[in-house]
């Protein structure tokens, strides 16, 4: 057996029997799809001469800085999504690295989303070991496919690999992918990868919407058909069945595989695109592209979980973030602040009722001179228990830490002069309204805090850490 034979044989040992070069799943190899140099002289558009190779008989996508609002989404929509979306692309050193570098350095692979500063989501289908006919690289000395963790470090994200309105091609922005945190979990085909340098803190995020998308929601998608500069598409969800997002009437290419599919009402990311299957005829043969919807893809995913679960401010703000970025810490009026303090710079309220000394009446009446403290303290309930956020005692204490006139047997007789009674009944409900609002800024600060920790406890998971 000579050694073309052998390799051969070894390729074929790993290689599926869908491994083909047209296969829908992947960017297509250029030469197979028997693009004439007359048909290409003839237009002068790569892309359009691959046409023939995806569902319809008309593709509508467009360059994504010259589209013309004509598809069902904005031009101003594409202009505030597109930036997060970019391309999966290998890198060209690949035949420095290994004795067998396959046939794939260099190729732009697919597409995806950034989701977070430094994840990126996309589908599992750009990091197997077998596909497309194309051939991945072999570890040295053995005819083994690399794994799909190394398939994915020997692969960089492309920024800005689009045409500016004049049909010019812009400077590309490239940052290399560290590390395949999910892949293919629960057998879906969706990944996401953790990237170099933060470049969603300046390309932008797609948000992760946490339920599905209806039928017939108009969605877009924005990627890189065929390794192409990025283009816009969108159209009618189709249907929404099994673990999948169907959608009849948007063109797509191998090399979209990994977009981002967003729902036009509010720009968050409701699947991934993953699939061709629609015919000639499409729409209306039955035949429809299709993704994962992102409802599936949560369930199975502790990343984008604990990304969409509510973030706690309080653990950013003890120093420096030490994660993944050098912002200064945040101070919490709300902790740091006197309580009647929370959201300006009011000096604190005294309250009559609280803070004065009482009417003679309610003073040490006999054997009341063991009450509890109550309103003395002008950051809340003086109870000598455990205190809580707002200096009040948690537990069974909590019951007796009540306002000193709330204690007071028969205190009612306290306010026989009418004018008395008014003047404390006014101050009792301006106590109440300080009390509420207090209790409301309270609220709003927790709500903050666990916007802010589920953020940081998806950068914890994204660097590693096990929840």
């Amino acid at each position: 057996m000579n050694i073309e034979t052998e390799k051969k044989t070894g390729e074929d040992a790993v290689r599926s029997a869908q491994d083909r070069a047209d296969d829908p799943l992947f960017v297509p190899h250029i030469d197979a799809l028997e693009i004439t140099s007359e048909r290409l002289a003839a237009g002068g558009d790569e892309y359009a001469a691959m046409l023939e190779s995806i569902c319809g008989v008309v593709d509508d996508s467009q360059p994504v800085e010259q589209y013309n609002g004509a598809l069902g989404v904005t031009t101003a929509f594409v202009a505030a999504h597109q930036s997060a979306a970019c391309q999966v692309q290998w890198n060209a050193n690949l035949a420095s690295i290994y004795s067998n570098p396959g046939n794939v350095s260099g190729v732009r692979w697919g597409s995806g989303t950034m989701i977070s500063a430094n994840l990126f989501l996309t589908c599992g289908h750009l990091f197997d070991q077998t596909g497309g006919g194309w051939n991945r690289p072999r570890l040295n000395g053995t005819t083994n496919i690399i794994t799909p963790q190394e398939i994915a470090r020997n692969m960089r994200l492309n920024f800005n690999f689009q045409v500016d309105p004049a049909g010019n091609l812009r400077p590309e922005q490239s940052f290399a992918i560290l590390e395949l945190i999910e892949y293919r979990l629960g057998g879906l085909d969706m990944a996401i990868c953790r990237i170099d340098g933060n470049p969603g803190a300046s390309a932008g995020q797609a948000l992760v919407s946490a339920t599905d998308a209806a039928v017939p929601d108009m969605i877009c998608i924005i990627g890189h058909p065929a390794g192409q500069p990025k283009r816009i598409e969108a159209g009618p969800t189709t249907a929404i069945s099994g673990n999948l997002i169907r959608y009849g009437d948007i063109d797509t290419l191998g090399g979209n595989s990994g977009s981002g599919i967003l729902r036009a009402s509010d720009g968050r990311l409701v699947g991934i695109h993953t699939n061709g299957g629609c015919t000639s005829a499409s729409p209306g043969d039955g035949g429809t592209n299709f993704g994962q919807r992102i409802a599936a893809v949560i369930a199975v995913s502790p990343t984008l979980q604990a990304l969409l679960r509510p973030k706690r401010k309080a653990l950013d703000d003890v120093g420096p973030k030490p994660v993944f970025d050098n912002r200064p810490p945040v101070t919490l009026k709300f902790r740091d602040d006197a309580i009647k303090q929370v959201f300006d710079n009011r000096p604190p309220v005294t309250l009559k009722f609280r803070d004065d000394v009482k009417l003679p009446r309610l003073d040490k009446q006999p054997g009341l001179e063991g009450k509890l403290p109550a309103f003395d303290n002008k950051s809340g309930f003086d109870n000598p228990g455990r205190p809580g956020r707002f200096g009040r005692p948690f537990g069974p204490e909590a019951q007796s830490a009540r306002p000193f006139i709330l204690v007071t047997p028969h205190h009612s007789e306290a306010w026989r002069d009418a004018s008395q009674q008014a003047e404390g009944l006014g101050e009792m409900e301006a106590a109440l309204g300080e009390i509420e609002q207090v209790m409301a800024a309270g609220e709003a600060e927790l709500a903050q805090l666990d916007i802010e920790y589920r953020h940081l406890l998806a950068e914890y998971v994204a660097a590693g850490g096990k929840l």
